[in-house]
């Protein structure tokens, strides 16, 4: 048994921690052909390596087979070859070792490290591992390298690499190495990609099923593994359990894409094909379906084949290339066999076809072959991914098409066995390698045939219909259904079932007790076309007349009163109505008032009019809007319920364009009172500051509040991005409160960040990290000092006097906090982020009034998310921007303990003049006008309506 941390181990735990504490235990499993090819390359470019490193130095500058320690590396050699570093824990072979110029406590000079790579490129791995054996190579020499050297494969190219971010993770990779040499039991079981080809992947496979585990479900990542893990689901048979049906919103135009992992999990749990939604793949008279196969280290691909299906012909082609200059040889090949058909439907499965023919065609002088390809190529995974739920562990060609009933001939088949039956040919020549590439190709040309011949075909869901062989296929919106459904007892007669139907509510209401009600008797004559004015039978309560004392047009005062035979068509005596609502402590009563006016003649300019304040009279007075406002703001009232009520309380009718027509004057009239709020949040001590997104009728955005003591603001922006921030508070002199959002971190102004999010992420760490005792040292005595400093809040508030007593605690809590050292990834999180936002998360402490959560800016925002819930996606951005006018005036009302409805009524522009109670008493306007330049939406109606008219009258005369 194996107690050493060695190469095996080093290169293991980059891809698997699990396989990393196999090899610390001795186990051996049984390597697959790829990494034996893998090992194999490598042992073919290490000596080409060193006859090249024998060619460049001279035999005295060269040792060899060297124990890495101070004193042996102190003999400065120029290049050393097969280093090995053994101590307590390590046992770790060097390729070489390269001289470079430095300071070092080896004295002028160290070593950097130097790998023998069979691949013709630095992959991550490579950096990775290069990163590590620098790191050990730093504990002897006193001075880590900052760069590595590699030769890269056979041609032994070599090529110099920096670290840089490389070595923290190579540290990290280190550490957690050492953790597994001390560890007595083996780290959680989790596949990932690299199982393909690992040693123990049977032994793996085996325990996860047993296990049920979810890393077997393919593209569920580590986060969402944790993530059940929080909700206490472990097994894929409990995630199946988590799925419910979900109807489609009203935007059910919108293509799928995502998947569900719950479905997923069903699926496998009931060996059942579950379909959503209504997908459809397009087809044609001719399909043809592709498969590649490619060397991914050269990036060139050399198999082409293709299975025609033209009725019931089946034709099938393979186009092969002995080496990359043979690539465009069969790319024409297989542009020639596509082009024999007219207008035919191609098909992939995956993204590499698609990848390979958009390459080619950047190289092509004549495009439009080619194009017409890609537009006619579909890709069958992206219409699997988000519709059908297969019960395999993947969507993979192999494990589908094996469901579906696809066998390959080879039975280790797969894209890896390839890469190796490839190598093979190459290095042999043996002409059966090529062939049993070419018919794993073809092979899979015939899969991917049998699926989307499964997938065009249209599935019967009903079990009774379908033979025992058939895949067993059931709809999503089946179970939706069969989840909605009250199962009540079916009746056995017929005419039962008659006589239930119609018993039900909806059917009585429309069918029965509605011709049990007595009709009015119709009106006849010329009356009904007569257009009826609504609210015209309102009883009126007071009578005013408008009278004019000057001149609209020369000011002058010589004006006469116009008998009715004398004024013009136009200036008839008429008359409106205003409605009006009297609020008082004990009632609140309607106003009607009838408006008359007479018209006038100028003695000096001869012209006829009528009072510009009758043409500008308003419908509804401030009263009645205030109160409008008043419940759609406060009480979140809609406009169809504040219709009802305005009819069913004060038998006032209102339309729904005239709601919006309140809400426009009562934002121009306290525009004013708005920019004021906003001025003095900047001019304040402190500003609370949060953001929220929104969902429009038409687009999307974010709404931001701006809070203190003493006033709210809303603001509506397009986008997230907090550049308007630095413009808008750039006389801002005071303390901002806010959460953790970067956008916050550049503006020039001293900085609190809310410790309430701060806490609900450290508790996170906890949850996630249950046994780390890391996390432990770092949350538990962050949160004694914060309990401490809360509590002196409690006893004295936020006073700078009091608070300060706490300062040097916190500061020797981030002094051992920088000191410490931390292995676990969780743990050194925290510490960044903690030391990142030293300065920000206890500014409170020296400062009068400073929060340190920022509870008034989220108890604001929280009226924006109740308005979203109600209005979803019908609001455009002016209305929203009206509404969050007004929304801010009664958010800071509420703040300061004042009525929002007084506050309305008095009129007062000053907020702060109304809650001081300094605001003179003035008796509200008799008469109230709209601004100049404003229609109301019913005017303008009613003027298109005999625009309408007139021209309906013109058209006839002219024809």
């Amino acid at each position: 048994m194996s107690s050493m941390i060695t190469d095996d181990v080093i290169d293991a735990l980059q891809h698997c921690r699990l396989k990393a504490y196999f090899h610390l235990r001795g186990e051996q499993g049984s390597q697959c052909g790829y990494e034996k090819l893998l090992v194999e390359q490598r042992a073919n470019a290490q000596p080409k390596a060193i006859e090249k490193i024998r060619r460049d130095y001279s035999g005295k500058e060269i040792t060899t087979d060297l124990n890495l320690s101070a004193v042996n590396l102190s003999e400065g050699a120029a290049f050393v070859l097969g280093a090995r570093l053994e101590d307590v824990r390590y046992s770790v072979h060097f390729d070489a070792l390269r001289k470079i110029d430095g300071p070092s406590a080896l004295g002028g000079y160290r070593y950097e490290p130097v790998l023998f790579c069979g691949a013709p490129r630095v992959r991550a791995l490579d950096r990775r591992q290069l990163a590590a054996r620098a790191i050990l190579l730093a504990r002897i020499q006193g001075a880590p390298p900052s760069g590595g050297t590699v030769y890269l494969g056979c041609a032994s190219v070599r090529t110099s690499i920096r670290f840089g971010s490389t070595l923290t993770k190579a540290e990290s990779l280190l550490r957690d190495a050492e953790r597994l040499l001390r560890a007595e039991a083996p780290p959680k079981l989790v596949l990932n990609d690299h199982c393909r080809i690992c040693a123990f992947r049977d032994r793996c496979r085996d325990q996860a099923v047993r296990e049920d585990n979810l890393s077997l479900l393919r593209g569920i990542g580590d986060k969402a593994i944790k993530r059940y893990a929080r909700r206490g689901i472990l097994t894929l048979t409990q995630l199946a359990h988590t799925f419910r049906p979900r109807r489609r919103g009203k935007r059910a135009d919108i293509p799928l894409t995502g998947r569900d992992h719950a479905l997923h999990a069903l699926a496998i749990r009931d060996q059942t094909i579950y379909v959503l939604g209504a997908p459809t793949i397009p087809t044609a008279k001719v399909r043809i379906y592709i498969d590649m196969e490619g060397d991914a280290e050269d990036g060139f691909i050399y198999l082409i084949g293709l299975v025609v299906c033209e009725g019931e012909r089946v034709e099938r082609y393979s186009f092969w290339a002995d080496d990359e200059q043979g690539e465009d040889d069969i790319f024409a090949r297989f542009l020639e066999a596509v082009s024999r058909y007219d207008a035919p439907r191609l098909y992939c499965y995956g993204n590499y076809e698609r990848t390979f023919i958009a390459r080619m065609r950047r190289r092509a002088r004549r495009k439009k072959r080619i194009d017409a390809i890609l537009s006619a190529l579909i890709n069958v995974l992206t219409i699997i991914y988000p519709h059908f739920y297969f019960p395999t562990y993947s969507n993979g060609l192999k494990e589908v098409g094996g469901y579906l009933g696809c066998r390959w001939t080879e039975p280790d088949a797969s894209g890896i066995a390839s890469v190796v039956w490839r190598k093979n040919w190459e290095k042999t020549g043996d002409a059966s390698w090529k062939a049993r590439l070419i018919q794993y190709n073809l092979e899979d040309c015939e899969a991917l045939r049998r699926v989307c011949v499964f997938l065009n075909e249209t599935p019967n869901f009903e079990a009774g219909s379908k033979t025992d062989a058939a895949p067993r296929v059931a709809s999503v919106a089946q179970l939706d259904r069969l989840a909605r459904t009250v199962n009540w007892s079916k009746f056995v007669h017929a005419d039962f079932e008659f006589v239930n139907k119609r018993a039900y509510f909806d059917y009585q209401q429309r069918h029965v007790f509605v011709r049990m009600k007595q009709r009015a008797p119709r009106k006849r004559g010329s009356d009904d076309k007569r257009r009826r004015w609504q609210n015209r039978d309102l009883r009126v309560t007071h009578r005013m007349e408008i009278t004019a004392t000057r001149c609209p047009d020369c000011s002058s005062k010589r004006i006469v009163p116009l008998d009715p035979g004398q004024r013009p068509k136009g200036l008839q005596r008429r008359r409106k109505r205003a409605i009006d609502l009297v609020i008082t402590p004990g009632a609140i009563r309607r106003k009607v008032i009838e408006f008359r006016t007479v018209a006038y003649r100028c003695e000096c300019c001869e012209k006829c009019f009528t009072p510009e304040r009758y043409d500008r009279l308003t419908r509804y007075f401030h009263g009645l809007m205030s109160w409008f406002a008043y419940q759609h703001i406060t009480h979140g009232l809609g406009i169809k319920s504040l219709a009802a009520l305005f009819y069913e309380i004060f038998g006032v009718r209102v339309n729904f364009w005239e709601f919006t027509d309140f809400r426009h004057l009562l934002v121009h009239k306290y525009r004013k009172t708005y920019n004021m709020l906003l001025k003095q949040l900047i001019g304040g001590p402190v500003l609370y500051v949060d953001e929220t997104e929104i969902k429009l009728k038409d687009s999307a955005g974010y709404v931001w509040v701006f809070a203190n003591t003493s006033a709210t603001v809303y603001i509506f922006r397009r986008s997230r991005e907090g550049g308007f921030l630095r413009q808008m508070l750039k006389n801002f002199k005071g303390v901002l409160v806010s959460d953790f959002y970067s956008a916050y971190d550049g503006l020039p102004c001293l900085q609190q960040r809310c410790l309430i999010h701060l806490m609900r992420d450290l508790n996170r760490a906890i949850l996630d990290n249950p046994f780390d005792q890391e996390v432990q040292s770092i949350t538990a005595p962050f949160g004694v000092l914060l309990r401490s400093i809360v509590m002196t809040i409690d006893q004295h508030g936020l006073k700078r006097r009091y608070l300060q007593t706490h300062a040097k605690a916190v500061e020797a809590f981030f002094d051992l906090l920088a000191e410490r050292f931390y292995e676990s990834e969780a743990s050194r999180g925290l510490q960044e982020r903690l030391l990142r936002n030293r300065q920000r998360l206890f500014t409170f402490l020296e400062h009068d009034g400073v929060s340190w959560n920022n509870n008034l800016a989220e108890n604001a925002i929280k009226r924006v998310s109740d308005y979203r819930e109600n209005v979803r996606r019908s609001v455009k951005e002016a209305g929203l921007a009206e509404y969050l006018v007004l929304l801010s005036l009664f958010q800071t009302c509420r703040v300061r303990d004042i009525s929002f409805l007084k506050f309305l009524l008095s009129q007062e522009p000053d907020m702060n003049a109304f809650a001081a109670g300094k605001r003179r008493r003035r008796r509200a306007p008799r008469i109230e006008i709209y601004p100049k330049g404003y229609l109301p939406p019913s005017i303008v109606s009613l003027r298109r309506g005999k625009t309408r008219q007139a021209s309906e009258v013109m058209a006839p005369e002219s024809k």
